[in-house]
Order: C-alpha cells, then sequence, then structure tokens
C-alpha cells in the first residue's frame, strides 16, 4: 500500500472512531425527549419538570465544554473521549431505573459532564490529524454523525418501546454506547490528538485565555451557537408533543415527523461540507437557509398542512438548517489560532448548553399552556435572529482581518 493511500486510510478511520461518540452523543440528547409522551404519563410529570431533565444536562453540558478544550489541547483527547463516552452510556442505561423525576435531574446533570467533552475533544483530533484539503469535508462527517444519531433516535426508541416499554430502551441504548466506548479504547494512539503543553500553547496563560475568550468574532461565534440551538431546541425535544396536541396524531407518527426533521438535517450536512470547502460566505449560506426554514415553520404552525406535508416540511427544515453546520465549523476554525483549536471549539460550543438551557423551559412552559401553534412561530422568528447574528459574525471576521478561505 502506498505511503498515500495509507495516509487516506488513517484518516478515514479517525474520522470514523471520532464519529461513532458523536453520534452516541447525540443520540442520547433525544432519547428522553422521543419517549417525553410516555414518561411524563408513567411519572405523572409536567412538560416543565421534564424540561429540566434537559435543562440538566444542557447546563452541565455547557459549563463544562470550556474546561474540557483546556484538557483535551494540554493533554490529548483520547481519554477524554472514551471516558465521557463509557460515563454518559452508563448514566443513561441508569435512567431506566429512575423512580421520579428528581432523580433523572440527578443523573442528567452527570450525562451533560461526560458530554461535554465531545465536541472540544473531537475537533482537537480532527484538526491534528486531518489534512488540510479535507478538513471541511472531516467536520461535515463529524457533524452529519451527531444529527445521525439525533435521526436515529426517534426511530429506534419507537421500535424499542414498541417491543418494551421506554425502560428498556433507554437501557439498551445505554449498553450499545458503552459497547462503542470499548472499541474507542482498542483504538490505539489514532484518537491521540496533538497536545500544547503549557509553554506552547496560545491559550494557556491568563492574559492568553482572556484574548481568546473576548476574541469579537469567537464572542459572536458564541452567540450564533446560543441562538441557533434556541431556534431548534423546541422542535428537538417538543416536536412530537406539538405535533401530537397540534395535529392530533399518534406517538409514532409524530416521532416519525420528527425523524423527517433529523434525517433532513444530516442529510443537510453533507450537502453543506461540499459548500463549505469551497465557499468563502458562511453569512450568505445562514441567510438563505435559515430564511427557507423559517418559512416552512410557520406552515407547519398555522396548522394548515397534511400529514405528508408536515412531514416534508420538516425534512427540508432540517436540511437547511444542517447546510450551515460546515461552514459555521470552519469559521470557527478561521478565527481560532493555533494551538487553541480545543479551547475555541469548546468555548463556542458551550452556547449549545447554553441555548440548551433556556430552550427546553420556554418551549417546555408554551406545552403545557396549550400552545403548540407558538413553538413553531417562535423558533422561526428565532431563526431571523440567527441571521442577523451570523451576517454580523461575518462582518466583524472580515473587519478583524479574518477570511474565510477554501480547504485546500
Amino acid at each position: 500500500m502506498s505511503d498515500g493511500r495509507r495516509e487516506k486510510v488513517r484518516e478515514l478511520a479517525i474520522v470514523g472512531l471520532v464519529s461513532a461518540g458523536h453520534f452516541w452523543s447525540h443520540f442520547f440528547t433525544l432519547a428522553i425527549p422521543t419517549a417525553l409522551p410516555l414518561i411524563r404519563s408513567d411519572l405523572g410529570a409536567s412538560n416543565v419538570s421534564l424540561g429540566m431533565v434537559m435543562a440538566a444536562f444542557a447546563l452541565m453540558a455547557a459549563a463544562w465544554q470550556f474546561p474540557m478544550g483546556v484538557l483535551s489541547d494540554r493533554y490529548g483527547a483520547r481519554v477524554f473521549l472514551v471516558g465521557g463516552l463509557a460515563i454518559e452510556s452508563l448514566a443513561m442505561f441508569s435512567q431506566s431505573l429512575a423512580p421520579a423525576v428528581p432523580v433523572m435531574v440527578a443523573i442528567a446533570l452527570v450525562m451533560g459532564i461526560a458530554d461535554s467533552v465531545f465536541h472540544p475533544a473531537d475537533y482537537t483530533v480532527l484538526t491534528a490529524k486531518i489534512r488540510q484539503p479535507w478538513l471541511g469535508r472531516a467536520y461535515a462527517v463529524h457533524t452529519f454523525s451527531g444529527f445521525l444519531g439525533f435521526a436515529a433516535a426517534p426511530t429506534v426508541m419507537s421500535l424499542l418501546i414498541a417491543y418494551g416499554n421506554w425502560r428498556q430502551a433507554l437501557a439498551v441504548v445505554g449498553a450499545a454506547g458503552f459497547a462503542t466506548a470499548l472499541v474507542l479504547l482498542a483504538s490505539g494512539k489514532l484518537l491521540s490528538g496533538i497536545s500544547y503543553p503549557p509553554k506552547r500553547a496560545a491559550g494557556s496563560a491568563a492574559g492568553g485565555v482572556a484574548s481568546l475568550l473576548l476574541s469579537p468574532p469567537l464572542l459572536i461565534m458564541f452567540l450564533f451557537y446560543v441562538v441557533a440551538t434556541f431556534s431548534s431546541n423546541g422542535l428537538q425535544n417538543f416536536g412530537n408533543s406539538a405535533l401530537i396536541a397540534l395535529y392530533d396524531l399518534d406517538i409514532v407518527g409524530a416521532n416519525a415527523a420528527l425523524a423527517a426533521f433529523l434525517w433532513g438535517t444530516a442529510i443537510g450536512v453533507l450537502g453543506g461540507g461540499l459548500v463549505a470547502d469551497s465557499m468563502k460566505r458562511f453569512d450568505a449560506i445562514a441567510t438563505v437557509c435559515y430564511l427557507i426554514a423559517g418559512v416552512l415553520l410557520c406552515l407547519i404552525g398555522i396548522a394548515a398542512l397534511p400529514y405528508a406535508g408536515i412531514v416534508a416540511a420538516l425534512f427540508f427544515t432540517g436540511f437547511m438548517l444542517g447546510a450551515v453546520m460546515p461552514a459555521r465549523d470552519m469559521m470557527v476554525r478561521t478565527v481560532t489560532p493555533p494551538g487553541s483549536i480545543g479551547k475555541a471549539f469548546g468555548y463556542v460550543s458551550s452556547g449549545f448548553g447554553v441555548g440548551g438551557v433556556i430552550g427546553p423551559l420556554v418551549y417546555g412552559s408554551m406545552m403545557d399552556f396549550s400552545m403548540p401553534q407558538l413553538l413553531f412561530f417562535v423558533s422561526a422568528g428565532m431563526m431571523l435572529a440567527t441571521i442577523a447574528v451570523a451576517l454580523l459574525a461575518s462582518y466583524v471576521a472580515r473587519r478583524t482581518g479574518f477570511r474565510m478561505q477554501p480547504a485546500g
């Protein structure tokens, strides 16, 4: 085997291993929401109280993203990837045994800490190990794997519940995630990313860290992650409940429609990866995609679509959101100094957690007050806000001397 072919095989293996862990990170995020109507009935809980489970998870994920980025940059990512997936999988298994919502909240706190490793550690490995001409596509495959986890969750959970119950379903997926952690453990040094000791790390000193965190482009990208997450959080966590209330669907039909949204997102990510390697305008991509997605959500919200129309609208909404993501990641990489990839992605990715803390409480309240249509309208409105932040991010990046460059 030639050196070039051997290098390509090695890169494919790295992307595959990193993406496998990322798949379970996203799958676990939606495993409980897809079973929410059954959990609510079984435990006699409100939407807001169950929203606290998702909020607790998101809070810890947000709080620990940046520290995990610092640790990944300094010590390498492999131990954090393996340990994070193993702990999160065991915690998911434990959720199947939870007798009440407060116990689920406590377990979710542990899950959030474990989940916080994935974005900073994954991007540390990929940026260090994948050649520049393929980096945008590597980011796209990584992001695709996460949304593949999102897309698989409603389908897999529905099948497992159909042959058992929600507790058995959570136990099975927790065990499967732990098995994947064992595969990552056996990967040897493939996942050992470049580490940056304190004397070499660009952001290791207190002043360097502050300078990185207060960099205007990264601050605005953090805000982008917050607003973008909030705009889609209602669909992910309460979309099935909203469709049941608004269109009188059963849980299987509602989860199938939600799965269409998530599959659309995953497929959109792959298309967006090709665009991210060649197109410089992150703001243009975001504007077109979020505008189309917002219009489609408004059509669903006015309850004017047949079931096939709902599925199609959700699929294309997801596709538009997914198409933005690789360009978003390349934007973050472009404005990040060498040696700080883990810190930068940990920092901006904590925006996922901030949006994830606020979203379940806001959207859960809408559902408790019997306003499912408002979920779709608010989501659409937040997508307009996301466009504004994307335009601002690109403007500030250009003013401060950064340019989005096509890879290679």
